[in-house]
C-alpha cells in the first residue's frame, strides 16, 4: 500500500505540475489574443487529441499488463509495440491535416494543427516508454519526464508570449517540449531498465493486438466523446470560435485537477488490479474497494468545493475580459466542476475493466456513452451555447457512472463496504453549505485551506483514514 501511494504521489505532483503549467499558459495567452483566436488554439488541441487516439490502438494498457506479468521480456514487449506505433503515427498525422482543411478552418488554425499534431505523435511514442515504467512501478522517471517537457513548455513558452510572438510559435515550442520528453524516456529505460533491442515477433503483436484492439474501438469512443465537444461547439454555436474560449478555459481549470484519479487508478492501481484479477482473485474486493474508496473521498469534495466558489475563481484570474464574458466562463465552470468529480468515480471504471480485460463491455460502454455525449451536444449546444457542452459532459459521465458500476458489480467484483461514500457525501455537503455562507464574507485564499481542513479532519475523524488494505 505505500508503494502505491508512494507511486500515486509522485505521478500526481508531476502531472499537476503540468497542468497547472497549461492554466498559466493559458492565462498568458488569453490577454494577448482574441477570443476567436484564442478559440483557434483550443480547437487545434482538441482535434488533434482526438487523432492522436488513433496512434494508441488501445495498446498502452495490455502492454503494461503484459510487462508487468512477464517483466524479463519488457524490450521485446517494447520493440513490437513500435513497430505498430510508427506506422499509425504516419496515418493519424495525415488524418490531422486533411481533417483540418476538410473542415474549413483558416490557415493559421491548420498550422496550429500541424505543430500541435507532430507534438502529439511523439508524445504517443514516449507514451509507450511510460508503460515500461509503470509496468515496474517506478513512476518517479514518468515523473521528471513530465515535469521536464512542462517545464520546457511553460518557461520558453512564456518567453515567447512576453516578447510578443504569435500563437503558432507557442505550438512549436510545444513540439520541441515533446521532443525533449521522448529523449529522456528513451535515456531512462535504456540506462535503468532495458537495452532497446528486440527481436521482431508476430507472436508479442498479436497477443498485443488481440487485446488492444476491442480496447482500441473503446478509447477511441472515449476521446470522442471527451474532445468532441470543442469541434462541435465551433461549428453549432452561434458564438463560434469565442464559445471554444469560454468552455476551453473552464476546461483546463477542471483538468488540471483530474490528473489524481489517472495517477492513483491508471497509474498506480492498475497493475495492482491486474495482479489481483490473475492471480490473487480473493484479494480483488479489497483492491477495488480500496480504489473506490480514496476516488470518492477526493472527488466529492472537488466537485463540491469547485461548484460553489467558481465565480469567485473566474473573477480573481488575471484576465481582462467583460463581466459577460466572466460569467459565461463561470457558469462553464459550475458544470464542468460536476463532471471533474464524476471522472475520479469513472476512472475506477476504466481502470477495473482494463484490468480485468473486459474488452467488449469497454467498448460497448464507451460507444453508448459517446453517442449518448454526441446526441447531447447536438440537441444543448444550439440552445444552450458552451454550457450546452458542459450538461451534455455531466450527462455523459453519470451515465458512464451508473452503468459502469453496475456491470462490475454483476460481472467481476462487487464494493466490501459503502459506508464511506455517505460520509463524503455529508462532509462535502456541509462543506458546501459553509463556502456558499461564507464566501461573501471571506477571502477565497481562506476559504479554499478552511475547507480543505475541515473536510480532512471530518474524515479523519470519522475513521477513513485509519482504514487499511493489505492486498498485494
Amino acid at each position: 500500500m505505500n508503494r502505491i501511494f508512494k507511486n500515486t504521489f509522485t505521478l500526481f505532483s508531476a502531472h499537476i505540475f503540468g497542468r497547472l503549467g497549461s492554466v498559466v499558459i493559458t492565462l498568458w495567452l488569453m490577454p494577448r489574443f482574441t477570443e476567436s483566436e484564442f478559440g483557434g488554439y483550443f480547437l487545434a488541441i482538441a482535434l488533434t487529441n482526438l487523432i492522436a487516439s488513433l496512434t494508441e490502438l488501445g495498446i498502452h494498457n495490455p502492454l503494461i499488463r503484459e510487462m508487468t506479468l512477464n517483466l524479463g521480456q519488457t524490450r521485446h514487449y517494447l520493440g513490437n509495440a513500435l513497430l505498430v506505433r510508427l506506422v499509425l503515427s504516419v496515418v493519424a498525422y495525415g488524418i490531422m491535416i486533411f481533417s483540418g482543411v476538410l473542415l474549413g478552418y483558416t490557415s493559421v488554425i491548420v498550422t496550429m494543427i500541424a505543430y500541435l499534431g507532430l507534438a502529439e505523435i511523439v508524445n504517443s511514442i514516449a507514451q509507450l516508454y511510460r508503460c515500461v515504467f509503470r509496468a515496474h512501478e517506478e513512476m518517479k522517471y514518468e515523473a521528471w519526464t513530465v515535469v521536464a517537457e512542462r517545464g520546457v513548455f511553460c518557461l520558453v513558452g512564456g518567453g515567447a508570449i512576453l516578447l510578443g510572438y504569435g500563437i503558432v510559435n507557442v505550438c512549436q515550442v510545444m513540439l520541441i517540449a515533446s521532443g525533449i520528453n521522448l529523449i529522456l524516456s528513451i535515456g531512462f529505460t535504456r540506462y535503468r531498465f532495458t537495452s532497446l533491442r528486440f527481436k521482431p515477433s508476430r507472436r508479442i503483436v498479436v497477443v498485443l493486438m488481440q487485446q488492444a484492439l476491442p480496447f482500441a474501438v473503446g478509447n477511441l469512443f472515449h476521446l470522442i466523446y471527451f474532445r468532441i465537444d470543442a469541434i462541435m461547439l465551433s461549428k453549432l454555436s452561434p458564438d463560434g470560435l469565442d464559445a471554444n474560449t469560454w468552455y476551453g478555459l473552464a476546461y483546463t481549470i477542471v483538468n488540471a485537477f483530474t490528473t489524481l484519479p489517472g495517477a492513483f487508478m491508471m497509474g498506480a492501481m492498475f497493475p495492482v488490479l491486474s495482479r489481483a484479477y490473475e492471480k490473487k482473485r480473493n484479494r480483488l474486493s479489497d483492491a477495488y474497494t480500496f480504489g473506490v474508496r480514496w476516488m470518492v473521498i477526493c472527488g466529492v469534495p472537488l466537485a463540491v468545493g469547485l461548484a460553489a466558489l467558481s465565480h469567485e475563481i473566474i473573477a480573481m484570474l488575471p484576465i481582462t475580459y467583460t463581466p459577460d464574458t466572466l460569467e459565461k466562463i463561470a457558469t462553464a465552470l459550475q458544470w464542468l466542476s460536476v463532471s471533474g468529480g464524476l471522472i475520479f468515480l469513472t476512472t475506477v471504471v476504466f481502470t477495473m475493466l482494463r484490468a480485468a480485460d473486459k474488452r467488449r463491455a469497454f467498448s460497448v460502454l464507451m460507444g453508448t456513452t459517446a453517442l449518448l455525449n454526441i446526441g447531447l451536444n447536438l440537441v444543448l449546444i444550439p440552445r444552450f451555447n458552451h454550457v450546452g457542452a458542459a450538461i451534455a459532459m455531466v450527462i455523459s459521465e453519470v451515465y458512464l457512472l451508473v452503468v459502469g458500476f453496475g456491470y462490475i458489480s454483476k460481472r467481476i467484483v462487487k464494493l466490501t463496504e459503502i459506508r464511506f461514500i455517505f460520509k463524503s457525501i455529508i462532509l462535502s455537503a456541509a462543506m458546501g453549505i459553509g463556502l456558499v455562507l461564507l464566501k461573501g464574507i471571506l477571502s477565497i485564499w481562506l476559504l479554499i485551506p478552511l475547507a480543505m481542513v475541515f473536510y480532512g479532519i471530518g474524515i479523519f475523524v470519522l475513521g477513513e483514514f485509519r482504514t487499511k488494505f493489505e492486498f498485494d
